[in-house]
């Protein structure tokens, strides 16, 4: 008696299936937002008369939305799933910019709630972008989407340094802002809208 096989569906490239497509436009996103914000901080605030002590009292903030909150994201992806922590993540990112752009020097509140809000949210786009793909990508192909995932993110982190200089010598700190804050916003409304077909 013959069985048929079922057939195997057609092979997509690394970063062509939504299910690695989505995430990775996030996390880059993420890195650009929280690379050029990041970088010009020290920067803004060393051109308001500050010195290092405030800048490493403001990055210490960002260093510990970035990592010290990783194990309440982990739980947050288990419990609503991988989309809805990069679409919160999106949304902490953004407000973090609306901050930053808001108090632009206020060292003692406006900037370390500003970096926090941006390191915080990075790790909540991290962490449910690489909760997705763990999920949806199959063991023999993880490695290596993982790999071309990782060199994307770390050079648009590269790109975020280069081009937050840029920025800021054209428009100052507020430029730097506003421009992280679109790159937050896009890919979340396009994932919202995108949810509400």
């Amino acid at each position: 008696r013959h069985v048929p096989v079922p057939r195997k569906p057609a092979a997509r490239g690394p970063v062509r299936s939504a299910s690695v497509a989505r995430p990775l436009v996030a996390m880059v996103a993420a890195q650009l937002t929280m690379g050029a914000v990041m970088t010009m901080t020290p920067v803004q605030l060393q051109e308001h008369g500050h010195g290092l002590g405030v800048v490493g009292w403001v990055l210490s903030a960002h260093l510990f939305g970035m990592f010290a909150l990783a194990p309440l994201s982990g739980r947050i992806a288990d419990r609503w799933g991988p989309h809805v922590t990069i679409n919160a993540g999106l949304g902490v990112l953004a407000l973090a910019t609306a901050t930053a752009l808001a108090a632009p020097t206020a060292h003692t509140s406006g900037l370390p709630i500003a970096l926090f809000l941006l390191g915080y949210g990075w790790n909540l786009v991290f962490v449910g972008g690489s909760a997705q793909l763990s999920r949806n990508l199959a063991p023999e192909t993880r490695s290596r989407v993982r790999g071309t995932v990782d060199a994307v993110v770390w050079a648009a982190s590269a790109l975020a340094g280069l081009g937050s200089g840029a920025l800021f010598a054209g428009g100052g700190y507020a430029l730097v802002a506003v421009v992280g804050g679109v790159l937050a916003l896009l890919p979340l409304g396009f994932s919202v809208a995108r949810d509400g077909r």
